[in-house]
């Protein structure tokens, strides 16, 4: 076969012979991934490759029947070339729903329908009318006429084409960086050919039969090699970027090998304002510094770090403080290594250069770390003891609060077992309490010494409660209780002895003031009812000092009560009592609430001040129990002087105030065990005289009331029993007892 030169045959081995080039190139380096972008780039390359030499081939060729067998290849390439091109632009842009299997079938219709044509009967059949070899400056040129067909389906590749366009250029608007200069590149390089092969259509570069479309692929090579390597098309795909990177909320950085920031997202545009790409790492970190140093030492910047190779884990992320006056910001900074493999081109160019530069990712953990301080500066400067110990039973942490209650460094007690600093008798009960709270991660509580290095024991309450569901901690939370417990146990004793010698001391002066009657004349007789009144003031205020003593000791059980029953029951005794009184009551068939256990004594007190401390001839008292909402409501008013507001104080103002009668420690009473029951208690006073007390009790809750219900009092409660089991000895003469014998220090002294 004779062959002809033509100008054009040079230009287009070169494109042949690059384009094959770029498509071993990528092959040899799918070991990067097997993308979507890598595939369909191939496939440009190679459908480029074929078009351009064939075509080489086509316009070489002397004789009509060889330019028309080498033109069916050229329609090969084409073909492939009209369905790989639109793929590739979709693969670099991230569109990859128009790379499944459905559409690229779509894609291929029309391609594939022409390539068929071609091969079953030609494509002077198809598209060319007339088909001859004309010489023109010198050559044999295929000319022809064209038909519908051959219109028809340029003007379907023109439109696709359009199409990549526009996609192309609206990411090289909307992307910045070496993205932006990556999308301009491949536009240049998609429009290129097509503008040049419609104006040599019109004969304006040459003859108007030459198609200079795959001539131009010669000049758009370079432009294509210099996307692929030196901005590492292959490498650095914007593949969904704007959802991957520019709406990622953590700052992303790309430095080159050079130092140099070729792109970053708008997070990390706010954490460091100087950053812009094309700036030095020095100018772009000014804030952190630190961050400079990562990159170096990841291969970045001067590139004489160690990078990391592809695949390898990073190490540790580093923690930097950024800077800002009042609000600084705690980032963790990533770095991840992009260097080039084996003798490939790096971001710089070079050929061999290992070193492509370094991926920062940095995340603002400002609220995790503020929070994190903030937990750790409240368990360190905690009142309490905190720590925490693992399944094996040693301590893993322990707060800083030890060495101020217990004189321990937390590093002498971390790693040490849970009990070894419990007291030998206490120890059984704590490991009980610690192997609980791992098996039913209920909270457990408990009371025990712990020694302190001193040698001393210290009372602690404490807790433990598993840390977490999945692990296998639990949390210790121990408050050292020895001073109170020591102030109350005071208390305690005081409050006792104080009410025993109260009460003997009263006996004592009770007794020999009815042993005096026998001894003064009449007139005597009205101090000595002075002294009996005193007498029984003073053994009414110990007897309420008992109650509330019971009352603020006692578990606050309720129990389900019949209201109506127990002030019916009460005011018959008021009756017994005080016989000049005229108490009336009147109540439904049945009033039942929950109320504290100690109710009685509130009630029994309002009754009873109502009559003690009126000052008139004939004291009224007035009962009644009405519904009232959820629950019922006690009324008892008298016709007394009213209760001064000082005692009035002792619930409005929740202090203690001075009290000046007897009442005062009735009020505080009847308050408490009102409060314990969840009831609400009121004093007005009424008009011209007189004082009305309210107590409002709410019902049962149906299943939730567990207690008997009880309209009768047996006396004290067995609480009240246990409280005091030592009754006050009968140390007075008022049964014609001797009082000088209950006199005396042995007999009324009993601790």
């Amino acid at each position: 076969m004779e062959w002809q030169p033509t100008p054009y045959t040079a230009p287009l081995l070169v494109a042949a012979l690059a384009s094959f080039s770029f498509a071993a190139y990528a092959l040899r380096n799918r070991s990067r991934g097997e993308t979507p972008l890598v595939r369909s780039f191939v496939a440009v390359t190679v459908a480029s490759g074929v078009w351009s030499l064939a075509y080489a081939a086509q316009l070489s060729a002397t004789t009509l029947e060889a330019s028309l067998l080498w033109n069916r290849l050229v329609w090969v390439g084409i073909a492939a070339l009209a369905v790989a091109w639109p793929a590739f632009v979709f693969a670099y842009v991230g569109w990859t729903s128009w790379l499944r299997p459905g559409r690229i079938a779509l894609l291929c219709a029309v391609p594939a329908t022409v390539l068929g044509g071609v091969l079953l009967v030609g494509a002077d059949a198809l598209f060319y009318a007339s088909p001859s070899l004309s010489a023109t400056n010198g050559y044999l040129v295929l000319e022809y006429l064209p038909t519908p067909a051959l219109l028809a389906f340029m003007t379907y590749s023109y439109a696709v084409n359009l199409f990549t366009f526009g996609v192309l250029g609206y990411a090289a608007l909307a992307r910045d960086g070496v993205f932006r200069r990556q999308a301009a590149l491949l536009l240049a390089a998609g429009v290129a050919p097509m503008t040049v092969g419609v104006i040599g259509i019109a004969g304006v570069l040459g003859p108007a039969f030459v198609d200079l479309t795959p001539v131009t692929f010669a000049a758009t090579s370079g432009l294509l090699g210099w996307v692929v390597f030196r901005h590492r098309l292959l490498d650095l795909s914007p593949i969904a970027r704007d959802a991957v990177f520019s709406n990622l909320s953590d700052g992303v950085v790309v430095v080159d090998a050079a130092g140099r920031v070729v792109d970053l997202n708008q997070p990390a545009r706010r954490l460091f304002p100087s950053a812009a790409v094309g700036c030095g790492v020095d100018e772009a970190f000014e804030r952190a510094p630190a961050v400079t140093d990562l990159v170096t030492s990841t291969g970045g910047g001067d590139g004489v770090g160690s990078a990391r190779a592809p695949g390898a884990k990073p190490d540790d992320d580093l923690r930097v403080t950024v800077d800002g006056g009042s609000d600084p910001r705690f980032l963790t900074v990533a770095a991840h290594s992009i260097a080039a493999a084996g003798g490939g081109h790096g971001v710089d160019g070079e050929t061999g250069s290992t070193a492509g530069g370094t991926v920062l990712l940095f995340r603002d953990v400002t609220e995790r770390e503020t929070l994190q301080r903030r937990y750790r500066a409240l368990i360190e400067k905690s009142p309490n003891v905190i720590a925490v110990c693992g399944a094996d039973g040693l301590l893993r942490y322990v707060s800083p609060s030890i060495e101020r209650l217990l004189g321990h460094t937390p590093a002498a007690i971390e790693g040490r077992p849970v009990i070894d600093l419990v007291h030998p008798d206490d120890r059984r009960e704590a490991q009980r309490a610690f192997e609980q709270a791992f098996e039913t991660d209920e909270q457990r509580s408990l009371d025990h010494r712990i020694v302190h290095a001193d040698g001393n024991w210290r009372r602690f309450e404490t807790t433990v409660e598993r840390l977490f569901e999945d692990t296998e901690e639990v949390v210790i939370t121990a408050t050292d209780v020895t001073e109170s417990r020591r102030y109350e146990q005071r208390l305690q004793v005081l409050n006792r002895v104080l009410r025993h010698d109260l009460k003997n001391d009263t006996n004592v002066i009770g007794g020999y003031a009815d042993l005096l009657r026998d001894h003064v004349d009449g007139e005597g007789d009205e101090y000595l009812d002075v002294i009996d009144r005193k007498v029984e003031t003073l053994t009414h205020l110990s007897d309420q000092a008992r109650e509330i003593d019971v009352a603020l000791h006692s578990d606050g059980t309720r129990a389900v009560i019949d209201l109506s029953g127990l002030v019916t029951r009460l005011c018959d005794m008021l009756e017994s009592s005080f016989p000049d009184a005229t108490v009336t009551v009147s109540t439904p068939d049945e009033a039942v609430v929950c109320a504290d256990e100690l109710l009685e004594s509130a009630v029994r007190n309002v009754l009873e001040n109502a009559v003690v401390h009126n000052d008139g001839d004939q004291p009224i008292v007035e009962a009644a129990v009405d519904p009232d909402g959820d629950g019922y409501r006690i009324a008892v008013a008298d016709n007394g002087p009213g209760i001064p507001p000082v005692e009035r104080s002792v619930f409005s103002e929740a202090r203690e105030t001075a009290l000046e009668h007897a009442s005062g420690l009735g009020l505080w009473l009847v308050h408490w065990i009102v409060t314990e029951s969840g009831g609400e208690l009121e004093i007005h006073t009424r008009e011209p005289t007189g004082t009305l007390i309210t107590m409002w009790f709410p019902t049962p809750d149906g299943a939730a009331a567990e207690g008997e219900t009880t309209g009768e009092s047996e006396g004290e409660s067995e609480g009240e029993e246990a409280a005091e089991p030592e009754e006050e000895t009968d140390d007075g003469p008022s049964s014609g007892r001797d009082p000088a014998a209950a006199d005396t220090p042995s007999a009324d002294r009993d601790l």
